[in-house]
């Protein structure tokens, strides 16, 4: 059943040093349990509630497109959904999963990660075990300027070759599907605090996050010329 809602009331205040004055963002943690014979599906979800309003409307959409990926029912306006209704759409997606997929486990994290006065990131993991576990990862960084996606364009100042060598160099424990850099693809992109996230393959995924350490590849990457991350 849908879980008792609470607020997060703490800013994430992360480096760089966060502006005076800025619409900050703010998230209600949603969680949902379902359970039906063997099938089971829990989702924890940072459902947004105050910020900027073109990023709450984009993230709104991110998050029902993370849940709804694979899910067949009708279509949801996601960009002005309320807090209850949105808690009411987990519910039923939740009793759709059980119904459907006996003996298989979903768990679903949608996380607000970072946000400073240029940018906001989430990461979601979804992971579903049957016969074999298998998870899949997004990561969706939207600009506070105008509240689109930012992608690998707008962090990073070199091709992507580079981008992929950087990953190579920070797959640290990801088990790898191909022998080298240049087989790898670059996917999502976001800021973290003292990170870069970038997703790529790894082995028993669909996508898996590599965490490059800011400050070692700083030279590759767009220099913000205002407080945040995120070059304007």
């Amino acid at each position: 059943m849908f879980s008792k809602y609470y607020t997060i009331v703490s800013i994430a205040v992360c480096a760089p040093t966060l502006a005076t004055g800025q619409n900050y963002f703010d998230v209600m943690s949603l969680t949902c349990t379902e359970k039906q014979g063997s099938a089971v599906y829990n989702a924890a979800v940072d459902f947004p509630v105050g910020g900027d309003a073109a990023v709450i409307r984009n993230a709104k959409e991110w998050i029902g497109e993370v849940l709804m990926s694979d899910i067949d029912m009708p279509e949801v306006s996601m960009s002005g959904i309320s807090t209850d209704d949105f808690g009411k759409l987990l519910d039923a997606l939740a009793k759709d999963f059980v119904k459907n997929n006996e003996g298989s486990r979903r768990r679903i994290e949608i996380t607000w990660m970072y946000e400073d006065p240029t940018c906001v990131t989430y990461e979601a993991t979804t992971t579903d075990r049957d016969s074999v576990d298998w998870s899949t990862t997004s990561v969706a960084c939207f600009s506070k300027q105008d509240g689109h996606r930012v992608t690998a364009n707008e962090i990073f100042n070199c091709d992507e070759a580079q981008i992929k060598r950087l990953m190579w160099r920070y797959r640290g424990n990801l088990t790898m599907e191909v022998a080298k850099a240049d087989d790898l693809y670059v996917g999502d992109c976001g800021y973290i605090d003292g990170w870069v996230l970038v997703v790529g393959p790894a082995q028993g995924t669909s996508g898996a996050a590599y965490r490059l350490r800011y400050p070692e590849i700083e030279q590759w990457l767009k220099k913000a010329k205002r407080d945040g991350y995120l070059a304007p």
